[in-house]
């Protein structure tokens, strides 16, 4: 295929869209194989198979669109009077402003199914697919009732969507059915949408007038109930008739709980006996019968609705077919298959008749579009299965009528097409054969091999420890010099204890965490030139690099400081251990700095590996997307079968940030490649005489051809347009000069890398032949030919060039500055400078070594000693000539600078003074020639590579076509993101470009995902597999809906376990079986919230706009108490009275889950009642602590700008303030929108206080500062704390609209009480069990309350920090080489201890028995408290330094804390303390304790099967489910199971609710790890692997992210254990007694109604209860009235009148010095004291009183 020719077309007039996944997937090919040479000829053959057989990209498949069954149309409803004649008016197909325009609509059978069910006022639950009419199935009936009962008497109907979008996209249904055909398009029914975007008019207009429709979303519901602005609509809507929940299946989780309990309030306050709940969704339950999913979805919809949904009520999609059944078994329909084949694309199929009954078209759709169902018969959608390949349908077509695999390949694909094209439905119009191609598509990880000799070694692309046929061989990755392609495995260098024998593991790559015992680094083989000994000192120097080597009185010998990093050769054995008998190797540490086959070698600075070793998945998943996502949209815009406006892509990813980033890196790969594209094009235009300084920026600016709407700020402008070319001229000439710099883009070759371009100097060859000049200079340079002075001169220039030492204006500081003002001014993104950009100045060449100069800036040294010094010792430089030593090199730099010089080549730009003893030189830009290179031969170093490949530098082929040929394709190809991080308009307006297709690509978090109207679309990408098939199923959704054939392709990254899983498994993602979701309704905080914003309706109270308005702002120190009409409200008892009323109602309907939970008890809701004041005060700390930290920041720069001694901080300091003020502005606008995180009631549901539906509660905030330029860029975002702890740590990038953003501060005001100390604490971690004691008052516990360890100094953690809101810096707009930059992780630690009532933790246990023997113990606790921990960088070397260096004056992490290849820490005079950030929070976790000790590889394996089993049981995310091994990964004694996303799902409450619970974990486990679930027979592997298990592999316990853990996983370990457990006894202790239950048993334990009275007492004050009432303690011989237990006990008396005898006094006296000796604190609380006061002095033993 040539590579202009895209794609083909088909002769049915619609694209081929198989042809377009093939040129898809070849353009992929070529640039994944255009990063990896290998040499090695049996490597290269596997890695081409591989790669042939499409191991990356398997066939993609086939999903065709089924035909739904008609119904009545809405005349014959009418006419049945089934629904208002006036229907038939409204309900019309393609209606306009006329009347009675339009068709008449027929329904599916399933509408009207649904329309029936309504008009018996039932609930029910419409679940069909996409494009099926589901929203006619509740509107109908709305619009029904509101016509029989009349218009205008309140809102009858509340229809509630997941997000904004669908109710736009309603709204406009609506509009055209009940506002076109009617008089003033005011039809007879009234509707309007309130979803927080409408203008305040607007909204008062729906308040003062309440339409019979309200279409809302869950967030604006809620603000509906409690806000008092709109107490309004609430009376309008007493009478509410409907209430539709549509989109069923996003509500999960937290999200689905807290729509539950709205729904349920919404129906407590408005529902009247006839209320109908209705629910739809495209994709629910697909699992088991037709009635076990309709069972499934009745129980999710009777969950969230809080009222009955039956089975029966559950509707599905009612499918028939398009064409005549066909029976492959019956032999007259085989034969007529067998002649359709042999006929072949010349059959009749012009019409629906002739496609009805064609044979192949009767199979298509039997095979790929429905099928009956076994036990019903009942049609459903068939599975996807793909064309091609093993196990294709073109196989089986082939083998059914023994035709030949290619023959059905084609005549089913043309099929298709004509289905697609030609042909359509005559009842719906549409296509008969709508259909999309899914196509997975992975990066690979890389080639694995056995430690053998070439010939012998076994290779494979899919990792695990051993090779599967031997466990004595161990597999290790491979990676390849991109030079030479020699091939390194890439180790962890071991040594046992034990034994001391040396061992080597795999290791990733690129991966640089330091490992304690482990040394990272290669492994070198190849018996043809194996490494010397370090012994054989002669041989080692002919093999190292010349900068390697010194010459020492005539002798060359090795530098002193190389000598440790110089290759070791050894002999390693199969099994990667070290001895005798092994293979000749050489293990050669991290960093990789030169290849020990072709000697290129690198800078030692240059710390990460990638752009020195290639491996076969080199490119990142950015990388991928945009190679991916133009090369489609390229397509496409030049197809010309599709109608314009579906030219478009839309891009899924599952994170906000990756969509940020994914745009930035596509836009930049764009840009540049248009760039060099116009330089190599320019540059061939101008020939042999080459482009020249004073004329390159104009010739390549008139390459780009760029329209001048392209870079104009103003397009429409009619005079100043010199100004705008002007201002871009100087940024392409600057960004020209900058792309020579050397190898600045890792994973975008520039010109010369690609052979491309050719830079030459004029007059060179004069003076090079100059025979006068070189003999004066230096007796070498005179001896030599004039080819070699030519040589010598070339390299060292290209050396200087390329560290850009070119003396050009665009180089120039005080230039830039102009080109910056005017980029800035006259010209729009892509073309403009970023703001954040930092412009590379020129440098300045100094001949000389550093230590001479060490004070110059931008400054590069060219020494005897450097690379360049030793390029002129070697031999091949000087042929004939005496060795030169290192004296005689010096000299000959400072000759070559000279003769240069002579020649205007070099300049002179600083001269040779007292400062620097040599002159600094840099290239006379005027003197170079820019010329177009063939492609051929890729540019060498030759200071780099002294030994260069024999067949010279091979230029990356992919790169080469592009800038040659193909990057024109891109000039219209751009990007945006679309996410929840972009202003709403700015989201709107992209939304509207995207549809007409002037946005080509967009890439959305999921609030594409529902409904928005997009127009056409054919082809979808996702950035990762989605969550759940029922997301894909929305997303790949889409796609096609017009009609034409459409391609959903999704990238699968390596790392992600899930990802994997579905890219092994593609079927089960586009139309597995899809669990319902689960929603977890008895969580305590969930429903506190809810009983909170009942009681906010009831008291009226009003939050405003932010919590700014309900505290003390004024004065100079405002207090930020709370107002007085506040006060009053938040203690005004009748409310209070109210809302338990209601709240008793609601609580009355969830009992049933309400009994299982341990923290609910009667008296609860009192306590939650009674404790609103102090709650709603506690959610206001947070927005409190950043207005202090805003105003403190401010106040402290105004004293540093009004302090006249510092001048030079002034500049930073009004930076301080400014970005203080804008602090302070959005935490204070009064106009802020509903969206802003600190709108009030958004504020108040971040922190707990309402219900918080999707936003991450209590959050941390990252302060964007945004873009000097525009002013309204400035915000805050959010995070959940357990995912801020890591990307909002110390040095963490955000990505944020196109740019980059670093965390550099932590927001909080000085603690001047602490005198500017940082607020820290202590912890302490038990050793033994790793559970954790917070450290209240010191020393702290001496003892682990859990196992009761004695603990040591080691295990006291102090300056812990709780992580605080950050604040970021600008770094610079996001480019393409993002990805593969190195990411240096985290080392996360988390801890736990279960929560605690009264000073005893609560949890419930149970016990796994085998018979009478304890497999294991379980511990769970709701709600328990879980700390994550950042204990520094991941690759720091001292494990035992924890956390991050911050400078405690200005709140500022270090260099080294910001970068941990930083050795500074900054300004050596700051005060800086070293903490250790944390966050918590508290999650439903669980603890595993094995009964009997189990070593690490058991531990590991059973954490890593359990996991993945709980995952796969309960359909769970990666992200909803973590563990952890406790007390660490040393020593694992337990595992801690905690889920991990906001609220739970209750999963883990199964585990020791569900007695049956453990068996069907154990059984996926035994399945996941290759084992027979029920006879534990090895299978050997999975179902679709090629190749044998042997301990642990990617399809059972390897993953990304147990990496670490590898070698000692091993699923063979614990096979016995899982059978022991899928066999065994669940034993169940009872549930742990809450408050109120507690203090009604030790009301029932008191002796007297005194010490009921003091029962009381502390109840009233909400103070800690004791554990024990009347419990004799045999030890101390007494029996106190109660007792404290845990960290602080203490006994208590309370002493009534007989106490106050004189005797009896004396014995309490005696008694109590007594106690006291023995370590007990007693207290005697005298009926006559004063208790308060003696409460007061033990806050450690009571808490604090209010």
């Amino acid at each position: 295929m040539s590579q202009d020719k895209v794609m083909a077309y088909s002769s049915s007039g619609v694209m081929d869209i198989f042809q377009f996944r093939d040129r898809l997937i070849e353009e992929y090919r070529s640039y994944v194989t255009s990063f990896i040479r290998i040499a090695d000829p049996k490597i290269k053959a596997f890695a081409e198979g591989c790669f042939d057989r499409g191991a990356l990209w398997p066939e993609s498949l086939i999903q065709l669109n089924p035909t739904f069954q008609p119904g009545k149309s809405i005349q014959e409803l009418t006419d049945e009077g089934l629904i208002h004649p006036v229907c038939a008016q409204v309900f019309r197909r393609d209606k306009t402003a006329e009347k009675n325009s339009g068709t008449e609509l027929r329904l599916h059978t399933h509408q009207e199914e649904a329309i029936r069910k309504a008009k018996e006022h039932r609930n029910y639950v419409l679940t069909t697919g996409t494009g099926s009419g589901k929203s006619l199935a509740y509107i109908i009936p709305i619009v029904n009732r509101i016509l029989h009962e009349g218009s205008g008497q309140g809102i009858r109907a509340i229809i509630v969507y997941p997000m904004n979008a669908l109710a736009n996209s309603q709204f406009n249904e609506l509009h055209k059915f009940l506002h076109l055909g009617f008089p003033n398009l005011q039809g007879p029914v009234r509707f309007q949408r309130y979803t927080g975007q409408e203008d305040d008019e607007t909204r008062n207009r729906i308040i003062a007038q309440p339409p019979d429709i309200l279409l809302t979303n869950y967030v604006m519901l809620e603000l509906i109930l409690t806000r008092p602005r709109e107490q309004k609509l609430i009376a309008a809507a007493k009478n509410l008739s409907f209430l539709v929940l549509d989109e069923l299946h996003t509500y999960r989780g937290r999200q689905g709980a807290d729509v539950a309990m709205l729904l349920r309030r919404v129906r407590n306050l408005l529902g009247s006996k006839s209320l109908q709940c209705v629910g739809t969704s495209a994709t629910l339950s697909s699992r088991g019968t037709w009635d076990d999913q309709r069972r499934d979805v009745a129980e999710l919809a009777s969950r969230l609705f809080g009222a009955p949904v039956e089975k029966d009520d559950i509707i599905g999609e009612t499918l028939q077919r398009a064409t005549l059944p066909l029976d492959p078994g019956r032999p007259s329909d085989l034969q007529e298959l067998a002649e359709a084949i042999r006929i072949g694309k010349d059959r009749d199929l012009s019409t629906f008749e002739d496609l009805q009954k064609d044979p192949v078209a009767r199979w298509v759709e039997g095979t790929f579009g429905v099928k009956p169902e076994a036990e019903s018969g009942r049609l459903t959608r068939s599975k996807p299965i793909p064309l091609t390949g093993h196990k294709g349908s073109a196989e089986d077509l082939a083998k059914l009528t023994n035709s030949s695999v290619e023959l059905c390949r084609e005549i089913v694909a043309h099929t298709l097409l004509t289905g697609a094209a030609k042909i359509r439905h005559p009842q719906t119009g549409f296509p008969v054969f709508a259909f999309r191609l899914h196509q997975f598509i992975s990066r690979g990880d890389t080639i694995y091999a056995t430690v053998e000799a070439p010939e012998a070694r076994y290779l494979t692309i899919n990792g695990q420890m051993y090779s599967p046929g031997d466990r004595n061989k161990v597999l290790l990755p491979l990676c390849f010099c991109r030079e030479c392609g020699q091939e390194y495995y890439s180790v962890y260098r071991t040594r046992d204890s034990a034994t001391s024998v040396e061992q080597f593991l795999p290791r990733e790559a690129h991966d640089r965490t330091f490992v304690p015992g482990k040394s990272l680094g290669f492994l070198y083989v190849n018996q043809d030139n194996s490494w010397p000994d370090l012994k054989n000192v002669e041989a080692l120097v002919e093999r190292l690099p010349a900068d390697w080597l010194e010459d020492r009185d005539g002798v060359r010998s090795i530098v002193k400081s190389r000598r440790p990093k110089i290759p070791e050769a050894l002999f390693v054995k199969p099994d990667g251990t070290v001895g005798p008998g092994g293979l000749a190797s050489a293990f050669i540490p991290t960093p990789f700095l030169f290849c020990l086959s072709c000697g290129v070698s690198h800078s030692a600075r240059q710390k990460s590996d990638f752009s020195k070793l290639g491996t076969m998945g080199s490119e990142g998943r950015s990388t991928a997307t945009t190679i991916l996502t133009t090369t489609a949209v390229a397509a496409l815009q030049r197809e010309e079968a599709i109608d314009p406006t579906a030219r478009k892509l839309l891009s899924f990813t599952d994170n906000r940030q990756d969509a940020s980033l994914q745009s930035g890196h596509l836009n930049d790969f764009i840009e540049v490649g248009l760039l060099r594209g116009a330089i190599y094009q320019a540059a061939k235009e101008a020939g042999t005489e080459g482009l020249r300084d004073d004329t390159i920026s104009q010739k390549v600016t008139n390459a780009l051809a760029l329209s001048f709407g392209a870079y104009a700020v103003d397009p429409e402008i009619r005079f100043g347009r010199e100004a705008v070319d002007k201002a871009l001229r100087g940024v392409i000439g600057y960004r020209v000069y900058r792309d020579l710099r050397r190898g600045w883009r890792i994973s975008s070759p520039n010109l010369e890398q690609c052979g491309l371009l050719e830079i030459d100097y004029a007059e060179l060859d004069l003076l090079a032949a100059a025979d006068d000049i070189w003999p004066n200079l230096h007796p070498v340079l005179g001896a030599a030919s004039a080819e070699v002075r030519k040589t010598v001169c070339r390299t060292l220039l290209d050396y200087v060039r390329r560290e850009l030492c070119i003396e050009v204006d665009y180089l120039n500081t005080d230039v830039q500055d102009v080109l910056k003002r005017s980029s800035r001014s006259q010209l729009r993104e892509p073309w403009a400078f970023d703001e954040g950009e930092v412009l590379e100045r020129a440098r300045t060449m100094f001949p000389c070594q550093r230590s001479v100069a060490e004070s110059e800036r931008d400054a590069i040294f060219i020494s005897a000693l450097s690379g360049f010094g030793q390029y002129l010792r070697a031999s091949s430089t000087f042929p004939g000539q005496p060795p030169i030593d290192v004296a005689a090199s010096r000299d000959i730099i400072g000759a070559l600078c000279e003769g240069l010089r002579q020649a205007n080549i070099l300049r002179e730009c600083c001269k040779k003074g007292d400062r620097v003893p040599v002159p600094g030189y840099r290239i006379n830009s005027a003197s170079l020639i820019w010329r177009a290179g063939e492609g051929k031969v890729a540019y060498r170093d030759r200071i780099r590579m002294p030994n260069a490949p024999a067949e010279g530098g091979i230029p990356n082929p992919f790169f080469t076509a592009l800038y040659q040929t193909r990057v024109h394709r891109y000039r219209t190809i751009h990007s945006h993101e679309h996410t929840a991080q972009v202003p709403g308009p700015i989201r709107i307006e992209r939304e509207q470009h995207f549809g007409d297709a002037r946005l080509p690509i967009l890439f959305c978090s999921p609030t594409m995902e529902l409904g928005i109207d997009i127009k056409d679309l054919n082809t979808v990408n996702m950035r990762n597999v989605p969550p759940t098939p029922a997301n894909y199923a929305q997303r790949s959704g889409r796609a096609g809906r017009s009609g034409q054939p459409a391609m959903v392709f999704t990238y699968c990254a390596f790392g992600s376990p899930h990802d994997q899983y579905f890219f092994k498994h593609p079927e089960l993602m586009v139309s597995g079986q899809v669990h319902t979701p689960r929603v977890d309704i008895a969580n305590e905080d969930l429903i506190r919230s809810h009983i909170y914003a009942i009681w906010l309706q009831e008291s009226g109270l009003d939050l405003g706009n932010t919590p700014g308005e309900l505290l003390q702002l004024s004065g100079d120190k405002p207090t930020l108490e709370l107002l007085t009409d506040v006060k009053d409200k938040l203690h005004d008892q009748i409310p209070r009275e109210r809302a338990k009323e209601r709240s008793v109602k609601l609580l009355q309907g969830m009992l049933p889950a309400l009994s299982t939970a341990g923290w609910y008890a009667e008296g609860w809701l009192d306590e939650v009642i009674r404790g609103i004041p102090q709650a709603f005060e506690a959610a206001l700390e947070r927005w409190r602590y950043l207005y202090r930290a805003a105003r403190s920041q401010a106040a402290q720069a105004n004293r540093i700008i009004l302090d006249h001694s510092r001048p030079q901080d002034h500049d930073s300091a009004r930076r301080l303030r400014d970005e203080a003020e804008a602090q302070l502005r959005l935490l204070t606008d009064k106009q802020s929108v509903v969206q802003s995180d600190f709108y009030s009631y958004r504020y108040f549901a971040s922190e707990g206080f309402l219900p918080g539906y999707n936003f991450p509660r209590l959050p941390l905030s990252a302060f964007i500062p945004g873009r000097i330029s525009v002013a309204t860029s400035k915000e805050f975002i959010s995070r959940p704390r357990f995912l801020a702890i890591s990307e909002f740590g110390p040095g963490a990038l955000i990505y944020h609209e196109g740019a980059r953003y670093q965390v550099t501060r932590v927001m909080m005001p000085l603690q001047d009480h602490q005198g500017g100390e940082l607020p820290t604490s202590s912890l302490v971690v038990c050793g033994g069990c790793g559970y954790l004691h917070p450290v209240v008052t010191e020393p702290g516990p001496s003892n682990c309350e859990r196992c009761g360890k004695e603990f040591d100094a080691a295990e006291i953690w102090k300056n812990m920090f709780r992580l605080q809101n950050v604040v970021t810096q600008r770094r610079e707009r996001i480019n393409c080489d993002e990805e593969e930059r190195l990411r240096l992780g985290y080392e996360l630690k988390t801890g736990m201890r279960f929560a605690e009532r009264d000073g005893q933790p609560l949890y419930r246990s149970a016990r796994l028995l085998s018979g009478e023997d304890c497999l294991a113990e379980i511990q769970y606790g709701d709600a328990a408290e879980i700390w994550r921990i950042n204990l520094g960088w991941s690759r720091r070397e001292r494990k035992e330094e924890r956390g991050f260096w911050l400078d405690v004056e200005q709140r500022r992490w270090t260099k080294r804390s910001i970068d941990p290849d930083d050795e500074e820490n900054g300004d050596a005079s700051a005060r800086v303390q070293r903490v250790i950030p944390f966050v918590l929070d508290r999650r439903n976790s669980l603890l595993l304790t094995l009964a009997n000790d189990a070593d690490e590889g058991i531990m590991a394996s059973l954490e890593a099967a359990l996991k993945r089993a709980i995952q796969n049981e309960y359909q769970l995310e990666d992200s909803e489910l973590a563990t952890e091994p406790l007390p660490d990964k040393s020593a694992r004694r337990h595992i801690l199971f905690y889920e991990a996303a906001e609220g739970g799902a209750g999963v883990l409450r199964q585990l020791v609710d569900d007695p049956n619970s453990w068996k069907r974990i154990a059984q996926s486990a035994l399945s996941l790890c290759h084992f027979d679930p029920e006879t534990g027979d090895d299978l050997g592997k999975a179902a679709h692997a090629e190749e044998n298990c042997q301990a642990a592999c990617y399809d059972c316990l390897l993953s990304y992210y147990n990496q670490p853990d590898h070698p000692i996983l091993d699923r063979q370990l614990i096979r016995s254990f899982l059978l022991q457990i899928r066999d065994a006894e669940v034993n169940v202790s009872p549930v742990e007694i809450p408050r109120a239950a507690h203090l009604e048993q030790l009301k029932n334990l008191c002796d007297s109604g005194l010490e009921k009275e003091f029962l009381a007492f502390l109840e009233e004050q909400a103070l800690r209860l004791p554990a024990r009432a009347q419990h004799y303690y045999e030890q101390f011989k007494t029996r106190p009235d109660f007792s404290y237990t845990g960290e602080n006990p203490a006994f208590i008396y309370v002493d009534g009148p007989p106490h106050d005898y004189p005797d009896r006094h004396q014995r309490d006296l005696e008694q109590t010095q007594d106690l006291q000796a023995k370590g007990i604190t007693v207290l005697r609380f005298h009926h006559r004291d004063n208790w308060p006061e003696i409460v007061r002095q033990y806050p450690s033993i009571f808490g604090e009183l209010k």
